[in-house]
């Protein structure tokens, strides 16, 4: 081969590996305010987990909160919700249950989260985006904590 064919290979072996590098510091860069935003979502949804959820479910989410033994059924293990759902996370589901649409059982009584429901759902602090917020912070957290 040639040296001047050597050199061009060379060089172009060079800009590439140059240009991939970049490529690759550039998509984790996008990828890094992604994961910080994730990662402060499920922060603020555990905070709210903790604050209205963990009281029947537990601060580890599988069903031994304090309040737990005063309910007609025992609160389901929420770290499961992917493994019962053949491994998708039932996001429609759980959302459903937690605002109020569909009734999760007797453990609850009626449709409302007895715990929370009334103050949410009759909220004039709170505008219904910002509930909606909240639901959505709570179900990124439980995506998070599956097991």
């Amino acid at each position: 081969m040639k040296e001047s064919t050597r050199m061009h290979s060379k060089t172009k072996f060079h800009s590439y590996t140059i240009f991939s590098a970049l490529m690759t510091t550039a998509l984790i860069g996008l990828a890094l305010p992604a994961a910080a935003a994730d990662k402060g979502i499920e922060a603020a949804g555990k905070n709210q987990y903790l604050n209205y959820c963990a009281v029947c479910h537990g601060e580890d989410a599988k069903g031994g909160g304090p309040f737990a033994n005063v309910l007609n059924k025992a609160p389901p293990d929420l770290t499961v919700l992917t493994k019962a759902n053949d491994g998708t996370f039932p996001f429609d589901k759980i959302y459903s249950a937690i605002d109020g649409r569909k009734s999760v059982g007797g453990a609850h009584g009626s449709k409302d989260m007895p715990i929370w429901g009334s103050e949410w759902k009759d909220s004039t602090v709170l505008t219904e985006t910002a509930l909606r917020g909240r639901i959505l912070e709570m179900i990124i957290y439980l995506r998070s904590i599956q097991q």
